[in-house]
């Protein structure tokens, strides 16, 4: 099993869950007064896009890219997402860890 072929299930995946959170953190950061870190998250689905088209191009005219370039990028965007979405959501986390009474 190739998981190139299935690879465009996940980037769709990973755009539509980067997209929602991106408009729910603008919500919470309007409420908040927290800069508009939201914007990360589109551009890290802008490049998990990218890295889309760009496998989609690499394989229909074998273009000598290696895979890493994309999966690179791909990396890249979900790390920028992960702190964006930390920097919106770690109040969760301490709700969460006060209701546990301190205990993971």
């Amino acid at each position: 099993m190739d998981i190139q072929h299935y690879l465009f299930v996940y980037d769709f995946a990973a755009i539509i869950i980067m997209v929602l959170l991106a408009f729910l953190s603008r919500g919470m950061g309007e409420a908040l007064k927290i800069p508009p870190f939201f914007r990360i998250l589109y551009g890290a689905a802008f490049l998990i896009l990218c890295a889309f088209i760009i496998d989609t191009i690499r394989r229909n005219i074998a273009l000598p890219l290696p895979l890493s370039f994309t999966m690179v990028l791909r990396c890249g965007a979900a790390i920028a997402a992960l702190l964006a979405c930390l920097r919106y959501w770690n109040w969760l986390f301490a709700e969460f860890i006060k209701l546990k009474g301190g205990r993971l």
